[in-house]
């Protein structure tokens, strides 16, 4: 779960705008979107989305294509906007769109879909599990994912100096755009 919180993807970094663009206790609520989402997925594993996974395997393989291919064209458009300046808006909007938005991001993100039906499975026996475990777990992924999160959301407000900074933006976006484009290729040539 750690690596899969500190990994950086979509929703680390729309949490990160968020903290900048709107403080702290936003990102926080941003934050519980994504996990609403995670807790989803784990759930879908419990009941059975190895299985699901198994009769739809074309599908899946495409979905796995498809977001591959997302995450390089998301790559390489950090990569062509890269000397674009980033600026930081005080909007405020409703809380129940900053928590929405985050779950839409977490159940559309390749990331936690793969890990939940392809990871949990292999090292939880979803068969004997307990309500209690169930719980413990979810205390898990919810504990992690505001610990690691929220750290990155801390940390970019504690730098939000650095960050306006246009040599560290061009570089910090070169580096993202790179990572983002790797990861997409790193799925789509992944087996299985």
């Amino acid at each position: 779960m750690i690596i899969l919180a500190v990994s950086p993807g979509p929703g680390v970094i729309a949490s990160v705008s968020t903290a900048l663009s709107k403080g702290f206790k936003s990102s926080l609520l941003f934050i519980s979107g994504l996990v609403i989402g995670d807790i989803f997925f784990f759930i879908l594993a419990i009941i059975g989305m190895s299985a699901i996974s198994k009769i739809m395997g074309q599908l899946f393989f495409i979905i796995k294509i498809i977001g591959g291919l997302y995450l390089i064209y998301i790559g390489f458009e950090i990569i062509k906007h890269r000397k674009d300046r980033i600026i930081f808006k005080n909007e405020k909007n409703p809380k129940y769109k900053t928590l929405l938005s985050a779950l839409l991001i977490t159940l559309g993100n390749p990331k936690p879909i793969l890990f939940y039906a392809s990871v949990v499975p292999t090292i939880i026996d979803i068969a004997r599990i307990n309500l209690y475990e169930i719980m413990a777990i979810i205390f898990i992924i919810s504990a992690v994912s505001f610990i690691v999160v929220g750290s990155y959301c801390y940390l970019a407000i504690m730098s939000k100096s650095l960050l306006l900074k246009k040599k560290f933006q061009n570089k910090i976006n070169l580096a993202s755009g790179m990572i983002m484009a790797s990861a997409g290729g790193y799925i789509i040539l992944k087996k299985g």
